[in-house]
Order: structure tokens, then C-alpha cells, then sequence
């Protein structure tokens, strides 16, 4: 996890039960809501990152399907250069 030197202090609304389970975490884990939320933001945002890049590669996969000026030199992959 990076350092971090400036903090913003925001404040949100829980269901009660999912503040509960909240405070049973925080017991198990022996660390602070903050923290909790931190973690749960950061896996949040990275797993958003990775469905991002997924999409791009599916959309460059696609393309590279079905764009021939990119696959033109494709038959050279087959061919024996002895």
C-alpha cells in the first residue's frame, strides 16, 4: 500500500447491518474502520482497473480480427524460412 500524506476526511451512510458487520470485522482484523474502507476502496478500484483493461483488449482483439491491414503479414507466420 503507498504512503499517504494527505488525507481527506468524508463522511457516508451505512445500512446498520453492514455497519454491524463493519464492527465484527473490525474486531477480527484488530483494525480501525478507516482502514477496512481503505482496503475495500483500493480492491474496488483495481478490480474496476483490470475490467477496464479486459474491455480494451477484448475491443483490440476484435479489431485485430477484423481489421486486414493489421493481419497482412500473418500468412509470413506459416511459411518455413530454410
Amino acid at each position: 500500500m503507498e504512503a499517504q500524506t494527505n488525507y481527506d476526511r468524508i463522511t457516508f451512510s451505512l445500512p446498520h447491518s453492514m455497519n454491524v458487520t463493519l464492527d465484527s470485522l473490525k474486531q477480527e482484523l484488530q483494525s480501525s474502520k478507516s482502514d477496512i474502507i481503505k482496503q475495500a476502496i483500493e480492491y474496488f478500484v483495481k478490480q474496476q482497473e483490470e475490467k477496464k483493461l479486459a474491455r480494451a483488449v477484448e475491443l483490440m482483439a476484435k479489431e485485430y480480427e477484423n481489421n486486414d491491414e493489421l493481419t497482412t503479414l500473418t500468412d509470413l507466420d506459416s511459411e518455413d524460412f530454410q
